[in-house]
Protein backbone atom coordinates (compact mmCIF):
# COMPACT_ATOMS: atom_id res chain seq x y z
CA UNK A 1 0.00 0.00 0.00
CA UNK A 2 1.75 3.46 -1.28
CA UNK A 3 1.14 6.34 0.64
CA UNK A 4 1.87 9.89 -0.23
CA UNK A 5 3.05 11.75 2.63
CA UNK A 6 4.40 15.15 2.94
CA UNK A 7 7.25 16.46 5.12
CA UNK A 8 8.48 19.80 6.38
CA UNK A 9 11.20 20.75 9.04
CA UNK A 10 12.53 24.56 9.30
CA UNK A 11 15.50 25.64 11.78
CA UNK A 12 19.30 24.15 12.67
CA UNK A 13 20.70 21.00 11.10
CA UNK A 14 19.27 19.27 14.57
CA UNK A 15 15.54 20.34 13.16
CA UNK A 16 15.97 19.31 9.90
CA UNK A 17 18.22 16.45 9.21
CA UNK A 18 16.08 13.74 11.45
CA UNK A 19 13.39 14.89 8.73
CA UNK A 20 14.77 14.10 6.25
CA UNK A 21 16.20 10.70 7.51
CA UNK A 22 12.09 9.81 8.02
CA UNK A 23 11.26 11.17 4.32
CA UNK A 24 14.56 9.08 3.03
CA UNK A 25 13.17 6.14 5.12
CA UNK A 26 9.66 6.36 3.80
CA UNK A 27 11.05 6.88 0.44
CA UNK A 28 13.13 3.34 1.07
CA UNK A 29 9.77 1.79 2.13
CA UNK A 30 7.87 2.56 -1.17
CA UNK A 31 6.21 5.24 -0.44
CA UNK A 32 5.84 8.88 -2.21
CA UNK A 33 7.57 11.06 0.64
CA UNK A 34 8.07 14.81 -0.28
CA UNK A 35 9.70 17.28 2.04
CA UNK A 36 10.32 21.06 2.69
CA UNK A 37 13.34 22.28 4.03
CA UNK A 38 15.68 25.26 4.07
CA UNK A 39 17.96 26.15 1.41
CA UNK A 40 20.85 25.58 3.54
CA UNK A 41 20.07 22.14 3.13
CA UNK A 42 19.20 21.49 -0.48
CA UNK A 43 22.92 19.60 -0.81
CA UNK A 44 21.41 17.10 1.63
CA UNK A 45 17.72 16.34 0.74
CA UNK A 46 19.06 15.91 -3.49
CA UNK A 47 21.81 13.78 -2.24
CA UNK A 48 19.23 11.50 -0.39
CA UNK A 49 17.17 11.08 -3.95
CA UNK A 50 14.46 13.08 -2.12
CA UNK A 51 11.74 15.47 -3.88
CA UNK A 52 11.90 18.25 -2.15
CA UNK A 53 10.82 22.33 -2.36
CA UNK A 54 13.07 24.80 -0.52
CA UNK A 55 11.97 27.38 2.52
CA UNK A 56 13.64 30.53 1.46
CA UNK A 57 15.47 31.00 5.23
CA UNK A 58 18.90 31.20 5.41
CA UNK A 59 19.40 29.07 8.55
CA UNK A 60 22.47 30.12 9.49
CA UNK A 61 21.65 33.77 9.49
CA UNK A 62 18.49 32.74 11.69
CA UNK A 63 20.57 31.14 14.25
CA UNK A 64 23.13 34.01 14.40
CA UNK A 65 20.42 36.24 15.17
CA UNK A 66 19.27 33.87 17.96
CA UNK A 67 21.12 35.36 20.79
CA UNK A 68 20.60 33.92 24.06
CA UNK A 69 18.75 33.73 27.12
CA UNK A 70 15.25 35.18 27.58
CA UNK A 71 16.40 37.26 24.04
CA UNK A 72 16.55 33.80 22.56
CA UNK A 73 13.06 33.10 23.45
CA UNK A 74 11.77 36.18 22.40
CA UNK A 75 13.47 35.98 18.79
CA UNK A 76 13.03 32.46 18.92
CA UNK A 77 8.88 33.12 18.93
CA UNK A 78 9.03 35.77 16.44
CA UNK A 79 10.84 33.22 14.17
CA UNK A 80 7.78 30.57 14.63
CA UNK A 81 5.71 33.20 12.91
CA UNK A 82 7.85 34.69 10.33
CA UNK A 83 7.14 32.23 7.90
CA UNK A 84 3.81 31.07 8.00
CA UNK A 85 2.65 32.33 4.25
CA UNK A 86 5.58 30.60 3.14
CA UNK A 87 4.64 27.67 5.24
CA UNK A 88 0.82 27.53 3.93
CA UNK A 89 1.96 28.09 0.59
CA UNK A 90 4.08 24.77 0.37
CA UNK A 91 1.56 22.55 2.52
CA UNK A 92 -1.41 23.25 0.84
CA UNK A 93 0.03 22.54 -2.56
CA UNK A 94 2.21 19.87 -1.64
CA UNK A 95 -0.49 17.66 0.30
CA UNK A 96 -3.40 17.64 -2.37
CA UNK A 97 -4.13 14.05 -2.87
CA UNK A 98 -2.13 13.33 0.55
CA UNK A 99 -2.06 10.69 3.18
CA UNK A 100 -0.77 12.57 5.85
CA UNK A 101 1.80 15.34 6.82
CA UNK A 102 4.92 14.42 8.93
CA UNK A 103 6.78 17.80 10.02
CA UNK A 104 8.58 19.16 12.97
CA UNK A 105 6.82 21.22 15.94
CA UNK A 106 8.49 24.29 13.91
CA UNK A 107 5.45 24.21 11.35
CA UNK A 108 3.31 25.58 12.95
CA UNK A 109 0.67 25.97 9.61
CA UNK A 110 0.76 22.57 9.61
CA UNK A 111 -2.16 21.22 11.92
CA UNK A 112 -4.47 23.94 10.12
CA UNK A 113 -3.49 22.28 6.61
CA UNK A 114 -3.88 18.79 8.22
CA UNK A 115 -7.22 19.49 9.50
CA UNK A 116 -8.61 21.63 6.10
CA UNK A 117 -7.13 18.35 4.26
CA UNK A 118 -9.05 15.88 6.56
CA UNK A 119 -5.62 14.03 6.85
CA UNK A 120 -3.48 13.01 10.14
CA UNK A 121 -0.59 15.13 10.91
CA UNK A 122 2.61 13.66 13.09
CA UNK A 123 4.33 16.06 14.86
CA UNK A 124 7.82 15.14 15.41
CA UNK A 125 9.56 16.48 18.49
CA UNK A 126 12.95 16.43 19.84
CA UNK A 127 12.52 17.07 23.16
CA UNK A 128 9.04 16.89 25.78
CA UNK A 129 6.77 19.81 24.21
CA UNK A 130 3.52 18.65 25.66
CA UNK A 131 2.35 21.10 28.37
CA UNK A 132 2.78 19.14 31.76
CA UNK A 133 3.80 19.70 35.38
CA UNK A 134 7.43 19.66 34.07
CA UNK A 135 9.58 22.47 32.70
CA UNK A 136 8.92 23.77 29.33
CA UNK A 137 11.89 23.03 27.88
CA UNK A 138 13.30 25.98 26.28
CA UNK A 139 13.62 28.20 29.56
CA UNK A 140 16.56 28.52 31.50
CA UNK A 141 14.83 27.76 35.10
CA UNK A 142 14.82 23.79 35.02
CA UNK A 143 14.15 23.31 38.76
CA UNK A 144 10.92 24.98 39.47
CA UNK A 145 8.37 23.32 41.19
CA UNK A 146 5.28 21.63 39.40
CA UNK A 147 2.63 24.48 39.72
CA UNK A 148 5.32 26.63 38.47
CA UNK A 149 5.64 24.83 35.79
CA UNK A 150 2.24 25.16 34.85
CA UNK A 151 2.78 28.85 34.66
CA UNK A 152 5.25 28.58 32.33
CA UNK A 153 3.74 26.63 30.05
CA UNK A 154 1.00 29.12 29.62
CA UNK A 155 3.07 31.84 29.39
CA UNK A 156 5.22 30.17 26.69
CA UNK A 157 1.75 29.24 24.71
CA UNK A 158 0.09 32.80 25.36
CA UNK A 159 3.18 33.96 23.67
CA UNK A 160 3.23 32.01 21.12
CA UNK A 161 -0.63 32.29 20.54
CA UNK A 162 -0.76 35.71 20.51
CA UNK A 163 2.56 35.80 17.43
CA UNK A 164 1.05 33.26 15.24
CA UNK A 165 -2.55 33.72 15.79
CA UNK A 166 -3.96 36.40 13.90
CA UNK A 167 -2.04 34.55 11.29
CA UNK A 168 -3.43 31.46 11.64
CA UNK A 169 -6.72 32.45 11.41
CA UNK A 170 -6.38 34.61 8.73
CA UNK A 171 -5.78 31.74 6.85
CA UNK A 172 -8.53 28.99 8.60
CA UNK A 173 -10.86 31.90 7.55
CA UNK A 174 -9.85 31.55 3.68
CA UNK A 175 -10.34 27.93 3.93
CA UNK A 176 -13.40 27.74 5.66
CA UNK A 177 -12.04 26.55 9.05
CA UNK A 178 -13.49 28.07 12.95
CA UNK A 179 -10.68 30.24 14.44
CA UNK A 180 -8.02 28.11 16.21
CA UNK A 181 -8.64 26.64 19.84
CA UNK A 182 -6.25 27.66 22.38
CA UNK A 183 -2.45 27.28 21.24
CA UNK A 184 -1.91 24.00 23.16
CA UNK A 185 -5.03 22.44 22.09
CA UNK A 186 -3.96 23.60 18.78
CA UNK A 187 -0.93 21.79 18.59
CA UNK A 188 -1.87 18.76 20.13
CA UNK A 189 -5.73 17.98 19.90
CA UNK A 190 -5.49 16.56 16.16
CA UNK A 191 -2.03 15.99 15.54
CA UNK A 192 -0.18 12.88 17.26
CA UNK A 193 3.20 13.95 18.50
CA UNK A 194 5.95 11.27 18.16
CA UNK A 195 8.62 12.06 20.51
CA UNK A 196 11.95 11.45 19.05
CA UNK A 197 13.77 11.09 22.19
CA UNK A 198 14.78 8.34 24.41
CA UNK A 199 12.17 8.06 27.65
CA UNK A 200 15.13 7.41 29.96
CA UNK A 201 16.68 10.86 28.83
CA UNK A 202 13.65 12.90 28.49
CA UNK A 203 10.80 10.78 30.69
CA UNK A 204 7.19 11.64 29.90
CA UNK A 205 4.98 13.37 32.53
CA UNK A 206 2.43 11.24 34.10
CA UNK A 207 -0.25 14.53 33.13
CA UNK A 208 -0.14 13.28 29.99
CA UNK A 209 -1.51 10.20 29.61
CA UNK A 210 -4.81 11.25 29.70
CA UNK A 211 -4.36 14.51 27.76
CA UNK A 212 -2.24 13.78 24.37
CA UNK A 213 -1.92 11.48 21.77
CA UNK A 214 1.68 10.86 21.86
CA UNK A 215 4.32 7.74 21.14
CA UNK A 216 7.85 7.44 22.24
CA UNK A 217 10.43 6.38 19.26
CA UNK A 218 13.80 7.26 19.93
CA UNK A 219 15.89 9.75 18.74
CA UNK A 220 16.59 9.72 14.92
CA UNK A 221 20.15 9.57 14.42
CA UNK A 222 22.11 9.23 10.91
CA UNK A 223 24.34 6.36 9.97
CA UNK A 224 27.47 5.28 11.98
CA UNK A 225 28.45 3.57 8.85
CA UNK A 226 29.91 6.93 7.47
CA UNK A 227 33.70 6.92 7.54
CA UNK A 228 35.19 9.18 9.87
CA UNK A 229 38.25 11.06 7.98
CA UNK A 230 41.71 9.32 7.24
CA UNK A 231 43.36 12.59 8.72
CA UNK A 232 41.04 12.38 12.26
CA UNK A 233 41.28 8.59 12.33
CA UNK A 234 45.42 8.72 12.33
CA UNK A 235 45.21 11.56 14.92
CA UNK A 236 42.73 9.20 17.08
CA UNK A 237 45.37 6.57 16.53
CA UNK A 238 48.13 8.34 17.95
CA UNK A 239 47.44 9.08 21.26
CA UNK A 240 44.92 8.38 24.30
CA UNK A 241 41.14 9.20 23.37
CA UNK A 242 40.62 12.94 23.17
CA UNK A 243 37.77 15.02 24.86
CA UNK A 244 35.56 16.68 21.81
CA UNK A 245 34.05 20.03 22.26
CA UNK A 246 32.20 21.94 19.81
CA UNK A 247 28.74 24.30 19.22
CA UNK A 248 27.29 22.29 16.03
CA UNK A 249 25.03 24.88 14.30
CA UNK A 250 24.70 27.39 17.54
CA UNK A 251 26.88 30.56 17.48
CA UNK A 252 29.10 31.33 19.98
CA UNK A 253 30.30 35.13 20.84
CA UNK A 254 34.00 35.78 20.14
CA UNK A 255 34.77 31.95 18.56
CA UNK A 256 38.71 33.20 18.24
CA UNK A 257 38.41 33.64 22.74
CA UNK A 258 36.76 30.72 23.18
CA UNK A 259 38.87 28.85 20.88
CA UNK A 260 42.12 30.24 23.11
CA UNK A 261 40.27 29.64 26.37
CA UNK A 262 39.45 26.18 25.33
CA UNK A 263 43.16 25.45 24.92
CA UNK A 264 44.25 26.65 27.69
CA UNK A 265 42.00 24.57 29.78
CA UNK A 266 43.15 21.18 27.13
CA UNK A 267 46.99 22.22 28.46
CA UNK A 268 45.42 22.23 32.55
CA UNK A 269 43.73 19.38 32.21
CA UNK A 270 46.53 17.90 30.09
CA UNK A 271 44.33 16.17 27.78
CA UNK A 272 44.45 16.18 23.96
CA UNK A 273 40.83 17.37 22.11
CA UNK A 274 38.63 17.21 18.50
CA UNK A 275 38.08 21.03 18.06
CA UNK A 276 34.18 20.75 16.20
CA UNK A 277 34.94 23.88 13.89
CA UNK A 278 30.81 24.30 13.78
CA UNK A 279 29.05 27.13 12.24
CA UNK A 280 30.62 29.58 15.05
CA UNK A 281 34.08 29.12 13.53
CA UNK A 282 36.14 27.63 16.52
CA UNK A 283 39.59 26.46 16.12
CA UNK A 284 40.14 29.15 12.71
CA UNK A 285 43.73 29.62 13.87
CA UNK A 286 47.06 27.54 14.06
CA UNK A 287 46.56 24.63 17.15
CA UNK A 288 48.73 22.59 18.68
CA UNK A 289 49.39 19.18 18.03
CA UNK A 290 47.52 17.56 20.78
CA UNK A 291 44.11 19.61 19.01
CA UNK A 292 42.70 18.35 15.70
CA UNK A 293 40.22 20.51 14.15
CA UNK A 294 37.24 18.75 12.57
CA UNK A 295 34.11 20.39 10.08
CA UNK A 296 31.23 18.62 9.74
CA UNK A 297 31.79 14.99 10.78
CA UNK A 298 30.10 11.48 11.84
CA UNK A 299 29.67 11.91 15.63
CA UNK A 300 27.71 8.51 16.07
CA UNK A 301 30.90 7.22 14.53
CA UNK A 302 33.36 9.55 16.33
CA UNK A 303 31.84 9.77 19.83
CA UNK A 304 32.63 6.32 20.82
CA UNK A 305 36.29 6.77 20.38
CA UNK A 306 36.15 10.24 23.20
CA UNK A 307 36.53 10.20 26.30
CA UNK A 308 34.17 12.58 27.14
CA UNK A 309 32.13 15.38 25.05
CA UNK A 310 31.21 19.09 25.84
CA UNK A 311 28.65 20.36 23.29
CA UNK A 312 26.03 23.24 23.15
CA UNK A 313 23.31 20.57 23.99
CA UNK A 314 21.13 20.30 21.36
CA UNK A 315 18.54 17.05 21.31
CA UNK A 316 20.75 15.12 18.53
CA UNK A 317 23.95 15.72 19.98
CA UNK A 318 22.89 14.66 23.65
CA UNK A 319 21.61 12.13 22.35
CA UNK A 320 24.78 10.99 20.13
CA UNK A 321 26.99 11.11 23.05
CA UNK A 322 25.01 8.97 25.41
CA UNK A 323 24.39 6.16 22.70
CA UNK A 324 28.12 6.56 22.76
CA UNK A 325 28.58 5.90 26.70
CA UNK A 326 30.71 8.38 27.45
CA UNK A 327 30.58 11.33 30.05
CA UNK A 328 29.45 14.93 28.89
CA UNK A 329 28.98 18.35 29.40
CA UNK A 330 26.52 20.76 27.92
CA UNK A 331 27.21 24.57 27.61
CA UNK A 332 23.96 25.79 27.28
CA UNK A 333 22.54 29.32 25.45
CA UNK A 334 19.00 29.03 23.88
CA UNK A 335 16.12 26.37 23.63
CA UNK A 336 16.32 23.14 24.98
CA UNK A 337 19.66 23.21 25.77
CA UNK A 338 18.45 24.16 29.19
CA UNK A 339 16.69 20.95 29.20
CA UNK A 340 19.35 18.99 28.12
CA UNK A 341 22.14 20.32 30.31
CA UNK A 342 19.60 19.89 33.51
CA UNK A 343 19.10 16.10 32.99
CA UNK A 344 22.23 14.95 31.91
CA UNK A 345 23.61 16.41 34.91
CA UNK A 346 20.09 14.72 36.91
CA UNK A 347 21.28 11.40 35.66
CA UNK A 348 24.80 11.64 36.47
CA UNK A 349 26.41 11.94 32.79
CA UNK A 350 28.71 14.71 33.84
CA UNK A 351 29.20 17.97 35.64
CA UNK A 352 26.25 20.65 36.13
CA UNK A 353 25.86 22.70 32.82
CA UNK A 354 27.61 26.17 32.39
CA UNK A 355 26.88 28.89 29.70
CA UNK A 356 30.00 29.55 27.50
CA UNK A 357 29.78 33.18 28.80
CA UNK A 358 30.04 31.85 32.05
CA UNK A 359 33.43 29.44 31.74
CA UNK A 360 36.55 30.32 32.59
CA UNK A 361 39.88 28.12 31.35
CA UNK A 362 40.01 27.36 34.79
CA UNK A 363 36.87 25.59 35.43
CA UNK A 364 36.58 24.51 31.53
CA UNK A 365 39.86 22.63 32.48
CA UNK A 366 38.60 21.07 35.77
CA UNK A 367 35.38 19.65 33.31
CA UNK A 368 37.77 18.19 31.10
CA UNK A 369 39.43 16.77 33.57
CA UNK A 370 36.14 15.32 35.67
CA UNK A 371 35.22 13.83 31.75
CA UNK A 372 38.37 12.01 31.90
CA UNK A 373 38.63 10.95 35.31
CA UNK A 374 35.03 10.59 37.14
CA UNK A 375 34.50 7.09 37.37
CA UNK A 376 30.65 7.39 38.29
CA UNK A 377 30.31 9.85 35.06
CA UNK A 378 31.67 6.87 33.16
CA UNK A 379 29.82 4.20 34.96
CA UNK A 380 26.56 6.01 33.85
CA UNK A 381 27.06 6.75 30.60
CA UNK A 382 28.85 3.34 30.17
CA UNK A 383 25.06 2.04 31.82
CA UNK A 384 22.64 4.12 29.51
CA UNK A 385 24.54 3.66 26.49
CA UNK A 386 24.42 -0.03 26.76
CA UNK A 387 20.22 0.54 26.82
CA UNK A 388 20.42 3.16 23.89
CA UNK A 389 22.56 0.98 21.78
CA UNK A 390 19.92 -0.53 19.70
CA UNK A 391 17.56 2.58 19.57
CA UNK A 392 16.20 3.25 16.09
CA UNK A 393 13.86 6.47 16.15
CA UNK A 394 13.67 7.00 12.06
CA UNK A 395 12.25 3.08 12.44
CA UNK A 396 10.35 3.60 15.21
CA UNK A 397 8.72 6.63 13.43
CA UNK A 398 8.30 5.41 10.21
CA UNK A 399 6.17 2.22 11.57
CA UNK A 400 4.03 4.52 14.03
CA UNK A 401 3.43 6.55 10.69
CA UNK A 402 2.52 3.91 8.49
CA UNK A 403 0.51 1.78 10.94
CA UNK A 404 -1.07 4.37 12.17
CA UNK A 405 -2.39 5.10 8.37
CA UNK A 406 -2.87 1.61 7.31
CA UNK A 407 -5.47 0.97 10.67
CA UNK A 408 -7.08 4.28 9.38
CA UNK A 409 -7.62 2.97 5.70
CA UNK A 410 -8.86 0.25 6.91
CA UNK A 411 -11.41 1.60 9.40
CA UNK A 412 -12.68 3.96 6.26
CA UNK A 413 -12.76 0.64 4.05
CA UNK A 414 -14.98 -1.33 6.75
CA UNK A 415 -18.15 -1.76 5.51
CA UNK A 416 -19.46 -0.80 9.24
CA UNK A 417 -17.29 2.60 8.96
Amino acid sequence: MVMKIVLSSRGSRGDVFPIIEIAAALQNHGHEAGICVPQTFEHTVKSRGLRYSLYSEDSGQVMQKLGSGIQAIRTALDWFSSSIEEQFEFMLGATQGADAMATSVNEVAAPTVAEYRGIPHFRIAYTPVLPGYQPPPLIPWQRMPGTANRIFWHLVNGSTGLLIGKYINAMRKRLGLRPMPSTGSYFTARSHTILAINPTLAPPCASWFERYDFSYAGYCYGSADEALEPELVRFLQKGPPPVYIGFGSVIVKNPEGFTSLTLEAAEIARCRLILGKGWTGLGLKELPGHVFPVGDTNHAALFPRCAGVAHHGGSGTTHTAARAGVPQFIMPQIADQFYWGHRVRRLGLGPAPKAPNKLTAKRLGKVFAELLNNPCYARNAKYLGNNMRFENGVHESVGIITSSLKNRMSLEKSPSA
